[in-house]
């Protein structure tokens, strides 16, 4: 990596004695895979933008064998941390590219009142639907349906009225052209890598400060624990008619150590003062949830949980016995608040996707503020039959698949593979949904020495908390930390499963 001195092509008045990064020029030679794919940090007329020039200047300041002695260290550094992810070769450390995706005050004020707006009405969709239901009553959405998807769960007719039940969220957004984004997912579940978002901003600060801009032009993604701390504090708050807060206790359930995201999970809990257990520490007695710590219990006034709702109810407590009916009760009786709340897989299903403009519309009176991806309900014939006929070109999605499972893209697809899928899609229509496949974004990635391409998405994470006012609605607030995901070279798939890895996200102020 080297720098060369002259005109710097992304300077509006052409300065000279500029540094423009060599490396750029061998960057503009890679052709996307995919027609159609823009690069966000190269403008339209094929300059790198100031920001960018900025950071890939001081990276090649740095020099190859530096920059590799640093990421070397980094590797080790997460290793023995454990942010690392399971391959064939055994766990490596989780792969974090050092150039940042860098996002505009201005375009994450759009991107935040979008993503706002969309999570307040899926959370008045979850506790309608489970409720009285006033959107099926109105014929917009079709009953079965919603009975029929594996998101549906009794549980979620358990949770109080005015509980929060979508307290952390995370929306997978993209950038199919130049200045324009739209939500490909949303995760109302148990979305991860809140702790991410942290982690990746040290990285580059423990390892690469140098190409780091002044601290007070950037948000900062720890910023975010304290948001997340008055969110769960303002849901603990409704137990028991409310609960002063040097009495509440938030407590986040794990699988424990050999879950995959611990340590993520060990920072969160950490961070937000909430204590960290497996199932086997949680008792119900007296009507309430308890966490056992040695010979003391401690009143749970808020449960996070970091696995599934079956998972969670069929979990041994510390009496021995599956928490089950237990748990429910007091979930029921307003005992204990769970966040995010059973029953959510309802708005994570893909068929429900679909709908979201339609839900926004019903309880917002709104238009959406963000796009989403057009898609096609295999659970209708009409649907199904041009679904059929273009499986090449489409990707199909099952409804309730999350994390990147079960996902096929058409144009990556053997022959058997699709005609694997095109049996599944005859056989059970209803768990599928298939949408045209949105050019993901690239980015530079530092890969082997030389910066190429990479396919990114963004996952931002919205909090929501009891609205004071009015305790039928809540107040969602967007983090100052994001999650930019990249894909692998040769696919757009970014999730980690699939061999993605992650960037810094620079949120200027």
């Amino acid at each position: 990596m080297t720098t060369a001195q002259g005109t710097n092509p992304t300077n509006d008045e052409g300065a000279e004695g500029e540094i423009v990064p060599v490396a750029f020029s061998e960057y503009r030679e890679h052709e996307p895979e995919t027609p159609g794919v823009h690069d966000e940090s190269v403008t339209d007329d094929a300059e790198l933008r100031p920001d960018y020039a900025a950071v890939i200047e001081r990276i090649e300041t740095l020099g190859p064998d530096e920059v590799s002695r640093r990421l070397e260290a980094t590797g080790k550094g997460l290793t023995e941390l454990g942010v690392t992810i399971n391959s064939e070769d055994g766990n490596r450390p989780y792969p974090i590219d050092i150039v940042p995706r860098i996002i505009s005050a201005e375009r994450w004020a759009e991107l935040s009142a979008g993503a706002e707006q969309r999570v307040r009405a899926l959370e008045l969709f979850l506790r309608d639907v489970y409720g009285p239901g006033e959107i099926i009553k109105a014929g917009r959405v079709d009953a079965d349906m919603l009975r029929r998807s594996p998101g549906w769960s009794e549980d979620g007719q358990r949770v109080p009225a005015d509980f929060v039940r979508a307290g952390i969220c995370g929306l997978d957004l993209v950038s199919p052209a130049s200045g324009e984004w739209m939500v490909l997912e949303d995760n109302l579940r148990m979305p991860g890598g809140l702790g991410m978002t942290h982690i990746n901003r040290e990285v580059l600060e423990n390892h690469f400060a140098e190409i780091l801009p002044p601290a007070e032009t950037l948000e900062h993604p720890t910023r975010t624990y304290g948001l997340l701390h008055e969110s769960l504090i303002a849901s603990a708050r409704l137990v028991d008619g409310g609960v002063a807060e040097a009495e509440i206790g938030l407590c986040m359930v794990s699988p424990g150590p050999t879950d995959t995201t611990w340590y993520e999970q060990n920072l969160v809990s950490g961070q937000v003062g909430a204590a960290i257990v497996t199932a086997d520490a949680l008792v119900v007695d007296d009507g309430k949830l308890w966490r056992l710590d040695g010979g003391e219990r401690h009143r749970v006034h808020l449960l996070n949980p970091r696995m599934g709702e079956t998972e969670l109810f069929e979990a041994k407590g510390a009496d021995g016995r599956p928490l089950r009916d237990a748990l429910r009760d007091v979930l029921a009786a307003g005992a204990v608040a769970i966040v995010n709340a059973p029953g959510n897989g309802l708005a994570d299903d893909k068929a429900t996707y679909a709908l979201v403009p339609d839900i926004i519309d019903f309880y917002l009176g709104e238009k959406p503020l963000l796009a989403q991806v057009p898609t096609l309900l295999c659970a209708r014939e009409d649907h199904r039959e041009e679904v059929l006929d273009r499986l090449d070109e489409l990707v199909v999605k099952p409804i309730d698949g999350y994390g990147g499972s079960g996902i096929t893209v058409g144009p990556e697809c053997s022959a058997d593979e699709l005609e694997t899928r095109r049996r599944e899609i005859r056989e059970t229509p209803e768990r599928f949904v298939a949408q045209d496949i949105v050019p993901l974004s690239t980015l530079p990635t530092l890969v082997d020495g030389s910066f190429v391409p990479s396919h990114v998405d963004l996952r931002a994470f919205v909090l929501q908390r009891p609205d004071g006012q009015d305790a039928s609605r809540t107040v969602a607030v967007t983090t100052p930390g994001a999650m930019t995901r990249v894909a692998p070279a040769g696919t757009m798939i970014v999730n980690v499963s699939a061999g993605g890895g992650a960037k810094d996200t620079w949120i200027q102020r």
